[in-house]
């Protein structure tokens, strides 16, 4: 059963956690999933990591009971958290290149000298660099079903992997394609370069700093009571499709998908990596990480392309649901309910997981099953978009700050639309200002954009420096309601509907420099 995270007063609602829990409850009665455990993870406003939790289904089924000894599934649930763990790659990749001892332009057999003819390339092709297999577009296969089966292979298998030549579907640079083994190269690449081992690395770097007790490489690093076995799905409906799947060893190919985790665990990673995009990031301390390249491994660098809505009855398609792409071990996806998350799944033999967070608040959440195939991934966006619905308060979007410099110069602007005087436009026009638009014209401008709002330059008074909507640190924009025009000329009051209002708009845009002037002053009717 679900339960509130202890506080004086949830910060999720009641029936938010209800409806949330209902879904996980729902993919376990519907046998999609033997069993699975979520959390709501605390934002940037929020102390608690955890504002709630739930679990349900069994850690272990056999013949399609919970096997003797079995627990169900809680919060303690240790799972594989399986490509989720290419985050923490990414991650150490990152922290030695801060270090200087790597850089993120190098060619990959620049560490890993095996790797110099692995790569199908054409006579004016680059070898893929670290950036490229950060990104993936390093033009590799796509390797979900092989790569998964390869957990165990040594350093010495690898390298006569490498050694047989690795195949390719697109040329370096040019287009997004999941790759595992791109991961285990950088895997290696924090082997060769530390002289250590990527598992060790990321343990002393990452797991051990943020105290993620409960997440390890490996079986024998967890405790054995709190472990869910994973299960594939065999050809069944009922809960005998439910077939326990025996854990690989850690090996190369665990630098992607090897970790093992809990709910709680990678709340904490969850928040230490949303933190970067906190309105106060600039006075946190940045930890095993330094807050710039975390925010760097949450941007888009390379697109994914993704299908079109289906076209309408005209025969075209409105567009897309999304904008997605990928970063440093991380998606990132821009819808236009949510605004921007940032996400990664996670799919193993026996095990399906998620974590997603909300760029703006840092709210997010966390799914952990021991299926494969897990319904993992719509769990948590169904209940991001619970959240919206039930608690927007969450998820609220944090809105643009305007520089200094903008309101100062924005407060000159108004005062020459609103008096004409010139010395305010000498004081805070830049010098393209009457090149582009003299200033006669520009009044002009004003003055017919008022009258299709049927305005006059006495509502001018009305606009205030503080009532600007803010697009940027450098953009302000002003609305104010038209009056209605009636055919004969004659106008109404202000804000009554009518079939030929335009209301007006001011819009102002800074200069690039630090003590910029005023580049762009737009007055329009529409």
């Amino acid at each position: 059963m679900p339960s509130p995270a202890s506080s004086p007063r949830p910060l999720v609602p009641a029936e938010a956690v209800a409806e949330i829990a209902a879904l996980a409850e729902n993919a376990v009665a519907e046998h999609r999933t033997s069993g699975v455990t979520w959390a709501i993870i605390g934002g940037h406003a929020h102390e608690q990591a955890i504002l709630a939790h739930g679990a349900a289904g069994h850690r272990e089924f056999s013949e399609g009971t919970p096997a003797p000894g079995s627990s169900p599934m809680d919060r303690a649930t240790v799972s594989r958290i399986a490509s989720m763990t290419k985050s923490f790659t990414a991650a150490t990749i990152l922290a030695l290149r801060d270090e200087g001892a790597l850089r993120l332009e190098d060619p990959v057999s620049a560490h890993v000298p095996e790797a110099a003819d692995a790569f199908e390339l054409a006579a004016d092709d680059r070898e893929p660099t670290l950036r490229r297999l950060l990104t993936m577009d390093a033009g590799l296969v796509t390797d979900n079903p092989w790569g998964d089966r390869q957990e165990a292979m040594t350093r010495e298998e690898f390298a006569a992997v490498l050694r047989g030549g690795l195949g390719h579907v697109h040329r370096p640079g040019t287009g997004f394609e999941y790759s595992n083994t791109g991961y285990a190269l950088l895997g290696r690449v924090i082997d060769e370069v530390t002289g250590s081992d990527y598992a060790d690395e990321i343990r002393r770097r990452f797991l051990d700093p943020l105290g993620l007790t409960a997440t390890g490489w490996s079986a024998a690093e967890i405790d054995q009571g709190l472990l869910a076995t994973g299960h594939r799905l065999a050809d069944r409906t009922d809960a005998t499709r439910f077939e326990p799947v025996p854990l690989d060893s850690p090996g190369v190919y665990g630098a992607m998908a090897g970790l093992f985790s809990t709910v709680d665990d990678i709340a904490t990673w969850v928040r230490f990596l949303a933190a970067a995009d906190a309105p106060d990031s600039s006075s946190r301390e940045a930890g095993p990480l330094a807050t710039a390249s975390r925010r760097e491994m949450q941007q888009l660098h390379r697109h994914q392309a993704l299908a079109p809505l289906p076209a309408g009855e005209d025969g075209v398609s409105p567009g897309f649901d999304r904008v997605r792409g990928y970063g440093f071990g991380l998606v990132i996806e821009h819808f236009p309910d949510l605004g921007e998350v940032v996400s990664h799944s996670g799919g193993y033999p026996g095990y399906g997981s998620f974590m997603v967070w909300h760029r703006d608040s840092g709210v997010g959440v966390v799914a952990l099953a021991n299926s494969k195939y897990a319904p993992a991934t719509p769990l948590s966006m169904q209940a991001l978009r619970i959240l919206r619905r039930r608690a927007p308060e969450l998820l609220a979007r944090t809105p643009p700050q305007a520089a200094p410099r903008t309101l100062e110069a924005a407060r000159g602007a108004l005062e020459w639309l609103r008096t004409d005087e010139d010395s305010a436009a000498d004081a805070w026009f830049a010098d393209n200002m009457d090149l582009d638009v003299p200033r006669a014209e520009r009044r002009r401008r004003r003055d017919a954009a008022l009258a299709a709002a049927g305005l006059d330059l006495a509502d001018l008074a009305a606009l205030r420096v503080e009532d600007a909507r803010v697009l940027s640190r450098a953009r302000l924009r002003w609305t104010l309601p038209a009056r209605v025009r009636d055919v004969d000329g004659t106008t109404g009051a202000t804000g009554s509907a009518g079939p030929e209002v335009s209301a007006l708009h001011v819009e102002l845009l800074m200069d690039p420099r630090r003590e910029g002037l005023v580049q762009s002053l737009e007055t329009t009717a529409r």
